[in-house]
């Protein structure tokens, strides 16, 4: 084997395929829309996320007759239930 045949082998080989993977990778990065930096102008409107959507709010459990009566609901961050 000769040297050139051992540096393709054991150098040039190797070294495309990491180009290739950082090729892949990084492709995304350089084809999207730049990111939100702080102290940037926020030009989007507000986006509130819930897991519960009817439990964000204020919870009133009603009868039949549209009569309110508080909700006996608990939790939250303390765990307590």
């Amino acid at each position: 084997m000769s040297i050139l045949e051992t540096i393709l082998v054991f150098v040039a080989i190797p070294l495309a395929i990491y180009g290739f993977f950082a090729l892949v990778t990084l492709r995304s990065k350089f084809a999207s829309r730049p990111r939100y930096r702080p102290g940037q102008a926020w030009d989007y409107p507000p986006a509130w996320w819930t897991a519960n959507p009817e439990g964000a709010g204020e919870h009133h459990a009603g009868d039949a007759d549209g009569d309110a009566t508080p909700s006996t609901v608990r939790g939250g961050a303390s765990g307590n239930w």
